[in-house]
């Protein structure tokens, strides 16, 4: 994975939602830091977690998960 895919899926999060943040969590979120340091074997992954803001029942991690999938922690 490159940085330009964790940008664009947090960003499509963040447009279903109509929020202006949401966080990147797991092991793809270093690559907000180091986006081309990395070895390839830290860039396999093809998965993005998400963490939706201020939500508590997961209503907001149910609607990315129904839009664009994907692995969503829920706070």
């Amino acid at each position: 994975m490159t940085r330009a895919r964790p940008q664009h899926i947090t960003g499509a999060a963040g447009a279903i939602l109509g929020a202006r943040a949401v966080i990147a969590i797991g092991s793809q979120a270093i690559l907000g830091r180091y986006p081309e340091g990395l070895p390839a074997e830290a860039r396999e992954s093809v998965e993005q977690d998400i963490l939706p803001l201020d939500d508590a029942g997961g209503r907001k991690a149910d609607q990315i998960d129904g839009s664009i999938g994907g692995r969503i922690a829920v706070a």
